[in-house]
């Protein structure tokens, strides 16, 4: 049985390829992704949009990571934890300057971490949070926690944030959006229905009944 023919570009299948919705998007700080192995090959994988759409980007996929590969003396790491620190509060200390690099780990809450602890370099970076306006797009993920974001999205509240510029890389969930909605048509309704449309009206449902 032959394989099904991928884009040597974007790494999707060619009849998903997204290339032809990509935007060069001028980024005036360094990003790094560092990715577990297992989003790599993911069809609704949304790390490749941001290494193919920024000028300053370098996605790299591994286990362990060199840390000589980083200015460790002027790089964050994206990461919630109860050390990390706003964007406005790393600036009031003037710890962050043009200079600066950014890394955000693409994978799973569990994978995520599991990169974290596997790279004692990355937990001794100091922790940036992003301030996230509007709740994830990502409609196709199984029971998505509240405060999660696709790695795209976290690229795009981070630089936005960073450059004080909130339309500058709407591009990139642009593309996001049109990996989903392209995915969903070729669902079959009852099965998006049932794993990911019912799950997410249930998350509202109870959201609204915690404001009450």
């Amino acid at each position: 049985m032959s394989k099904r023919p991928f884009c040597q570009q974007c790494n999707k299948a060619l009849s998903a390829c997204i290339c032809g919705f990509i935007q060069p998007l001028e980024n005036q700080y360094f990003l790094y992704v560092l990715q577990d192995p297992s989003e790599q090959n993911k069809a609704i994988g949304t790390a490749r949009i941001l290494g193919l759409s920024l000028s300053q980007v370098k996605v790299t996929v591994g286990d362990h990571f060199n840390q000589s590969d980083f200015d460790l003396d002027n790089t964050f790491l994206v990461f919630p934890d109860e050390q990390a620190e706003s964007i406005d509060e790393l600036r009031s200390k003037q710890k962050i300057n043009r200079g600066s690099q950014f890394i955000i780990l693409d994978g799973s809450w569990k994978k995520a971490y599991k990169l974290l602890m596997s790279n004692p370099f990355l937990q001794a970076l100091p922790k940036v949070m992003i301030n996230v306006s509007d709740k994830s797009e990502y409609r196709i993920r199984k029971s998505p926690r509240e405060d999660g974001l696709s790695t795209v999205e976290a690229g795009y509240y981070l630089l936005s944030e960073l450059e004080n510029n909130n339309d500058k890389f709407l591009p990139l969930l642009d593309v996001f959006n049109k990996m989903i909605d392209f995915q969903i048509k070729r669902m079959p309704a009852d099965i998006y229905n049932k794993n990911y449309l019912n799950k997410q009206q249930s998350s509202l449902s109870a959201t609204d009944e915690e404001k009450k």
